[in-house]
């Protein structure tokens, strides 16, 4: 059930393509945003307290808009809320299941969030490449104007987290 339910999300927002480069980006964000959503679904964390929210944290320049609080706005999974916090500073995150760090702030970023990269229980996301090479979890890149993502699972194991096989069938593994 969830790996069709998973297949059919990633069909459809693989194949969405839009006019012009202004709706391109915006449409390259909704995709990426149902990703980090979807991703909490996929991947196993260590325990944790029941009743604390899920996470999703973005590291300087959010690229989203207000993208990301529409995608998760009143979602549950596996019985907790989601949301969405931004950090300036890689030494503010704190509490974060999913950091995005995007293109903009990946190489200003890089050198103090290493530490980060290694932090228990945190899934790191980018968008840059070089990111996975620096202890990144998963990245974002395009192809033929498609968001697709590769997975490190050596990096997703060294965090604690592990990776459904369903997700590393959806994604390039390094």
């Amino acid at each position: 059930m969830r790996r069709a339910i998973l297949s059919a999300i990633a069909v459809a927002l693989l194949t969405i393509q839009a006019a012009s480069a202004t709706d391109d980006v915006h449409l390259e964000y909704q995709v990426k945003a149902a990703f980090l959503f979807n991703f909490l679904k996929f991947v196993q964390w260590p325990p944790t307290t029941a009743d604390s929210p899920w996470v999703i944290g973005i590291l300087g320049y959010d690229p989203f808009g207000g993208v990301l609080e529409q995608t998760v706005r009143g979602k549950i999974v596996n019985g907790r809320p989601v949301e969405i916090r931004r950090f300036a500073r890689a030494a503010d995150v704190k509490e974060c299941n999913i950091l995005f760090i995007g293109r903009a702030d990946f190489e200003r970023a890089v050198t103090p969030a290493l530490p980060l990269f290694q932090q228990t229980g945190l899934l790191t996301v980018g968008e840059s490449p070089g990111f996975l090479k620096s202890g990144g979890v998963i990245n974002f890149y395009l192809q033929e104007n498609r968001v697709h993502f590769e997975i490190q699972p050596s990096a997703a194991h060294a965090s604690g987290l592990h990776v459904s096989a369903q997700l590393l069938k959806l994604g390039r593994t390094l």
